[in-house]
């Protein structure tokens, strides 16, 4: 992060150096503009024409250059966020690959000791997990596949049991980035809260990514607590919360602010046997 900051000022600083030289060398070589602003003291030079034009060419030309210098920081610091991204999901595909030599080892001892049934629904349950983690490699946006990466790891290490509906990519997403992911690890923290201090003995977090007509949809849902009309109607409220302590209540608020910024839109449903679902429609580009 400090990295990240020394370069921006960085930047900052050879961008306004470049600036003020060249605006001062215009300024100075246009005897237009030094008439204008009322100087009146003889100008002890004489430059050419052509060199004053020049030198006046120069100075916007480098105006221009700073422009597209500041969009190439920006484009390289893009590349390097989803670098990083992606190479969670790469290293969290590996430990997959490398796991699953020892399910094999498993499987096969089991077979040997004619234990069918359990062979088979050991088979059944690395499946489900391995269909997860490749439902996951398949969303075309790397930060998104990572948080979902995470926090999944996350719930699953609390005892809480996730199901996926992913059937798109999100390549041609319209929101950025950094919003969707505030969006998604906010809603997806609330839900292993809940998941987490709730007293049921099944514990169901729901991840559902997909796309319809020229939007894409994203339902995060828990299968514990059931809340009511009355809590729904005031929970994207500031500083509302359920929580127990300080610091809570901004997370579903933010989220709504970034919905609505990007033109979207966000729903919330509560019902008996399915749990709380909350809902994001989002535009593509």
């Amino acid at each position: 992060m400090k990295k990240t900051i020394i370069n921006k000022r960085t930047y900052i600083a050879v961008i306004i150096l470049i600036l003020v030289q060249s605006i001062s060398a215009t300024l100075i070589t246009n005897q237009a503009i030094i008439t204008s602003v009322g100087y009146t003291q003889k100008i002890n030079y004489n430059y050419p024409n052509f060199l004053a034009i020049l030198i006046n060419g120069l100075g916007i030309s480098v105006v221009i250059w700073v422009f597209y210098i500041v969009k190439l920081v920006e484009k390289e610091q893009e590349a390097n966020r989803k670098l990083n991204h992606s190479t969670e999901v790469i290293e969290a595909l590996r430990a997959q690959k490398h796991d699953f030599h020892n399910h094999l080892n498993v499987i096969t001892g089991l077979i040997q000791l004619e234990k069918g049934d359990e062979a088979l629904r050991y088979i059944q349950k690395v499946a489900g997990g391995t269909t997860k983690m490749f439902s996951i490699s398949a969303i075309g946006n790397p930060e998104v596949a990572a948080i979902i990466c995470r926090k999944c790891a996350i719930a699953e290490n609390k005892g809480i049991e996730v199901e996926f509906d992913i059937d798109c990519s999100l390549e041609d997403i319209a929101i950025d980035s950094v919003d969707i992911c505030t969006v998604l690890f906010n809603l997806i923290d609330n839900a292993i809260y809940e998941l987490e201090n709730c007293y049921e003995d099944e514990k169901i977090l729901t991840i559902d990514i997909m796309q319809q007509d020229n939007e894409y949809i994203f339902a995060i849902g828990n299968s514990y607590p059931i809340i009511s009309e009355e809590i729904i109607n005031k929970i994207f409220k500031q500083g509302y919360t359920t929580k127990k302590g300080s610091g809570h209540g901004y997370g579903l608020s933010i989220v709504k602010k970034i919905v609505h910024k990007n033109k979207g839109r966000i729903t919330v449903e509560s019902f008996e046997g399915v749990g709380t679902i909350f809902t994001v429609f989002l535009p593509k580009k």
